[in-house]
């Protein structure tokens, strides 16, 4: 192919190879999942059958190649840095934005803030001359063919449907971002009150929390066992946040003239079971629902909570 057909693309023939090459990217990342895991496993951010990093790269290569497609070594090169560079702009703004990584090069030598990787970098290279001198020939010359009213209609359809998926995408990963945020600090809130009860009392809480550690191991493994995990770990929040209640109960017997202390206790503990009882079992099912389609996303900031809700998925 050479630089002169680059310059006939058009919108349409540009939005194409991007839905093309996010399906190639998607029964990629599915496919291999799938024989991995022995039954139909949904990767990707969207719901539907795209993963857009795979349309951008692709589409990033061959713009970032467009002046050197006669020699393969400038292509490697040209190709490796384009795709690098975008793959670590959208792994530093996913981040930001949700405050998880939906993939994380850090156990890998040479990686830059767990976004990008020496590795990944060479294996784009190797991917960008592969897309540039064979994948993109075939698929180059369909698209040409394919130029029409209909072609344009069927892109206008399909970034319809992307916008409409991408919408309730990213709401599941903002539901996710929410959802890390009060977990951590609810656990937070009780770690502290459990310290404060431990000053006023005087008592170890130790056996306590190994005890409430030990029943957290219980919970029980497979996606059709969700519902009875999640239930699980409320009665164990429940019965957790129960045991405080019962423990400001006697120390004010004990210790009356700590009233009020004792009463921004309760208030905080009641408020906790608000807070329980505000966060639905429908919110948890879209959240699993968009952890099982990234299993490796991972939270530094709330790494505890994630932990606690890919739990509920494994």
């Amino acid at each position: 192919m050479q630089i002169q057909d680059m310059i006939h693309y058009t919108v349409w023939d540009w939005l194409l190879f991007f839905y093309i090459y996010s399906f190639i990217g998607w029964i990629w990342e599915s496919g291999y999942a799938s024989v991995g895991q022995h039954r139909f496993v949904n990767r990707g951010f969207l719901h539907g059958p795209i993963i857009p990093i795979y349309g951008f790269g692709a589409l990033g290569v061959l713009m970032c190649t467009m002046g050197v497609r006669d020699s393969i070594p400038l292509v490697f090169i040209f190709g490796m840095m384009g795709a690098t560079a975008l793959e670590y702009a959208t792994g530093w703004t996913m981040e930001k934005i949700f405050h998880v990584k939906y993939w994380d090069y850090s156990n890998f030598k040479y990686n830059l803030n767990g976004y990008i990787c020496l590795p990944a970098s060479i294996a784009w290279g190797f991917f960008s001359v592969l897309l540039v001198e064979v994948i993109n020939v075939p698929i180059q010359d369909l698209i040409l063919q394919m130029r029409s009213l209909f072609t344009e209609l069927a892109v206008l359809i399909l970034t319809a449907a992307t916008a409409v998926d991408v919408h309730a995408s990213v709401g599941e990963a903002l539901d996710l971002k929410e959802m890390l945020e009060r977990l951590s600090e609810s656990k937070e809130y009780i770690r502290r009150l459990q310290k404060r009860m431990e000053v006023v009392s005087a008592v170890k809480l130790e056996d306590y929390r190994t005890r409430r550690e030990k029943q957290a191991e219980l919970l029980l493994s497979g996606k059709e066992r969700f519902e009875k995990n999640l239930h699980m770990l409320r009665e164990l929040r429940t019965r957790q946040l129960n045991e405080l209640l019962e423990k400001v109960e006697t120390l004010k017997q004990a210790a009356p003239q700590r009233a009020e202390e004792f009463k921004q206790i309760t208030d905080g503990i009641y408020k906790q079971f608000t807070d329980m009882a505000g966060r639905r079992d429908k919110d948890y099912r879209r959240i699993a629902k968009h952890l099982r389609r990234n299993p490796s996303a991972a939270s530094k900031e709330f790494a505890e909570a994630m932990e606690s809700i890919k739990r509920l998925t494994e």
